[in-house]
């Protein structure tokens, strides 16, 4: 059964940008199976170029993207006004990668492979608190 519009214009939209296209896929009907409305992209460049992205309340991205990397975009996405919470996922983490993403600005960071009930559960919870001024916009 299709859901109402009134269900879908409830759900929180996420903005995934992944330039693996089995990865994305696979996290997008993870997140989809969740709950989420998801925008995916496969660069950001696709991401910059959608009317929409602005309105998202969530941002999942790859640190490595064929354009520029996720420390990038998540600036370019803030100085256009955007304010949702930000997840960063890399192949490549360090703790000096960590450190830099969470003082750009990302809430949140995860290793690939992720764990997919551990990101369901950040998100929730980074948007339930976001929601309720327990974590205060950027």
């Amino acid at each position: 059964m299709p859901l109402s519009e009134e269900v879908v214009a409830t759900r929180p939209k996420i903005l995934l940008v992944e330039d693996n296209a089995p990865v994305r896929r696979a996290l997008q009907l993870l997140l989809s199976a969740n709950g989420y409305e998801v925008r995916s992209y496969s660069s950001s460049a696709g991401l910059e170029q959608d009317p929409e992205a602005l309105a998202s309340t969530c941002l999942i991205a790859d640190l490595v993207l064929p354009d520029r990397n996720a420390i990038d975009l998540l600036g370019s996405l803030r100085s256009h006004g955007w304010n949702g919470v930000s997840v960063l996922v890399s192949g490549h983490l360090t703790p000096e990668l960590t450190s830099r993403a969470h003082k750009a600005g990302y809430d949140a960071v995860f290793a690939k492979p992720l764990q997919d009930a551990v990101l369901i559960k950040e998100i929730a919870w980074l948007l339930s608190t976001r929601e309720s001024g327990l974590l205060p916009p950027p």
